[in-house]
């Protein structure tokens, strides 16, 4: 795995939005969080998209497959950690493709570490 890493995600990345490149990069049956975009004139990634996954999160990057051309990712160990990680991302980056807060997992009373929701 690469270690690619751009200032202000955390996340690794970006790559193609592509199946190969999601077997590639990610392991299997793993949570995780990321963030769907594409690479700005400028060179940058601009994020239009922000979630996480809880136990695989390469089949669920692989059901966005079509709806951008690049995404960064972060494994963690545990899905509670993924979830911390998207809501902090939906707060710093405000996504256009996110029009509400991350929903906690089914079964859950987490909270956003930002606002507590």
């Amino acid at each position: 795995m690469t270690q690619q890493e751009l200032t202000g995600t955390g996340l690794h990345g970006p790559f193609s939005l592509a199946a190969d490149a999601i077997d590639e990069e990610l392991v299997e049956n793993c949570p995780g969080a990321y963030a769907l975009g594409f690479i700005d004139y400028l060179g940058r990634f601009s994020i239009t998209y922000v979630g996480s996954a809880g136990e695989n999160l390469k089949s669920k990057l692989k059901a966005h497959i079509g709806t951008a051309s690049q995404f960064k990712f972060r494994h963690f160990a545990e899905e509670r950690l993924a979830f911390e990680k998207e809501c902090e991302m939906f707060h710093q980056f405000l996504p256009r493709g996110n029009f509400l807060h991350p929903s906690r997992p089914h079964g859950t009373d987490w909270s956003c570490p930002r606002c507590r929701r």
